[in-house]
């Protein structure tokens, strides 16, 4: 009601004063007689509306007798017949004017908000294209840095069998710690580059975090009080050594959060999702959540920080103290295993960081059992080994020969092919790097199966974590990503040729 009152009470305001300056003034207007109720028309147009200019003109002609001294201006139904038709012209264009203004600036408003959505997916295509640099050159370094590492863990494994010496074992063992320590890092690097294939299992949160109780203690410091709430335990699904990795990323970006000491609270819950959460350039399905939190009462962060957070290589470390991965690493776990990553911080307010994981409660999957030594070969077997790199072509003819098999050595594949067309039948199992110049290991595959249905197969990888090809090539196939122990490396070989050997 206020709203219909505004105009239609400034017409009759409006209309009232023009009649009064009219009369109170004559014959100031006696050249423009009309000008005062015109002024009212247009004022109750503008800024009443279009209805209430009307009124305003039907106010005017009824007090038009009470406007002119009738001495003064003979009034005639003529003169006012005019100025209703002039005022509703004036009235009519006013508020087509009005209406005009408006649209133009809902458009305005529009098209603000339309730029800005296209700024806001520019900017989400421009992050979405640096990531996709950013993970096809950590592929690459991965790809590199695990063949290195290869050699490490190759030599280092030889060492530990054969060195009985107190500090031969000592510095070997240390050697072996840091090779790890930096496949760990690939791992991660491989997850940017979405090469990174979990191996999951159904894990119980409450029982892998509590197992790492004691180690996380030792990775804070003495003014650092760690608690943990481990009662609401649930299962889900994931790797548990990318588990254990976001557990000890958190744990230590939150003491780093601590320069002057302070706590770090662990807790596990239940959580109700109902999709309004999450990372934001991802969607969020709603339902029941295991929600991991681990929160501190340290520095917080400032919103231009969090905006970055997510960013692989960023970091507001010093330089040397951190790789800027670590969050980049949680957040990617988190998307592999159906859940995501919230943040709660603020400058001086502490850190929340809330992993979000799909509930699991089905049987647990048995692990695969791993023999810790080299298992010599049952039956002797030939094998054509090709790896472009050297060192891990020696390391790997080496780790088999020890096994008891013969191994024909080639650094690229038209060599291998140029053995496998000389003794076709004399080979029993290709072993295959996957990434090769001239042709990659499926590739090569393909052909040495094509001529040997029955060949087969065991793929070498430092570049991804999971098998190369989907489809079958009709033979026993396994795959090793590296870095790969030997024991790792000659249960692959034998589980493939067991298969091969059997009757049929």
């Amino acid at each position: 009601m206020r709203i219909l009152w505004k105009p239609y009470g400034l017409a009759v305001l409006a209309t009232l004063t023009g009649v009064a300056i009219t009369r109170v003034t004559w014959p100031v207007f006696s050249i423009a007689p009309f000008a005062p109720v015109f002024a009212a028309v247009a004022v109750a147009t503008h800024w009443g509306s279009g209805l209430a200019g009307l009124l305003a003109i039907v106010l005017a002609v009824a007090a038009t007798p009470l406007a002119f001294p009738s001495s003064a201006f003979p009034w005639n139904p003529a003169s006012v017949a005019v100025f209703a038709a002039v005022a509703l012209i004036g009235s009519r264009l006013i508020d087509g004017r009005n209406r005009a203004t408006a649209a133009l600036r809902a458009s305005e408003a529009e098209l603000r908000v339309t730029l800005e959505n296209v700024r806001a997916t520019q900017e989400q295509l421009r992050r979405a294209h640096k990531m996709e640099a950013i993970g096809q050159l950590a592929a690459g370094v991965a790809h590199n840095f695990n063949n290195l590492l290869q050699v490490t863990m190759g030599y280092t494994d030889m060492l530990l069998d054969h060195r009985e010496d107190a500090l031969v074992r000592s510095a070997a063992t240390e050697i072996r710690r840091s090779t790890e320590r930096g496949a760990a890092l690939t791992r991660q690097l491989l997850t940017f580059g979405r090469k990174h294939d979990p191996r999951v299992t159904r894990v119980q949160l409450a029982a892998t975090i509590a197992g790492l109780g004691d180690m996380l203690t030792r990775v804070i410091r003495e003014d650092i009080q760690l608690t943990m709430d481990l009662e609401q335990d649930r299962a889900v699904l994931i790797d548990p050594y990318d588990l254990e990795q976001v557990i000890f990323n958190l744990v230590i970006n939150a003491r780093d959060a601590l320069p002057r000491g302070g706590t770090i609270h662990v807790a596990l819950d239940a959580a109700t999702v109902d999709g309004a959460i999450g990372d934001g350039e991802h969607s969020v399905i709603a339902g029941e959540y295991v929600r991991l939190r681990v929160r501190d009462n340290g520095v917080g962060m400032t919103a231009d920080v969090q905006a970055h957070l997510f960013e692989p290589f960023f970091t507001t470390k010093e330089v040397g103290e951190g790789t800027g991965l670590g969050l980049a690493f949680v957040q990617g776990v988190a998307r592999h295993a159906g859940g995501f990553v919230t943040i709660d911080t603020a400058p001086q307010q502490g850190t929340t960081v809330s992993l979000y994981l799909p509930p699991n409660d089905g049987p647990r999957a048995p692990d695969p059992a791993t023999p810790s030594r080299t298992v010599p070969s049952a039956e002797p077997a030939t094998i054509l080994l090709v790896e472009d790199e050297a060192a891990v072509r020696q390391l790997a003819a080496q780790i088999l020969e020890r096994a008891g098999y013969t191994v024909l050595a080639a650094s690229t594949p038209s060599e291998a092919c140029a053995i496998f067309e000389a003794e076709p039948a004399r080979i029993s199992l290709l072993l295959t790097d996957v990434v090769m110049p001239e042709m990659h290991g499926p590739v090569l595959a393909r052909r040495l199966v094509a001529q040997r249905p029955d060949l087969p197969v065991v793929f070498v990888s430092g570049y991804s974590d999971t098998m190369p090809v989907s489809e079958s090539f009709g033979a026993p196939m396994a795959f090793v990503p590296k870095p790969f122990t030997g024991s790792a490396l000659i249960a692959a070989v034998q589980g493939t040729l067991l298969p091969a050997v059997r009757p049929k």
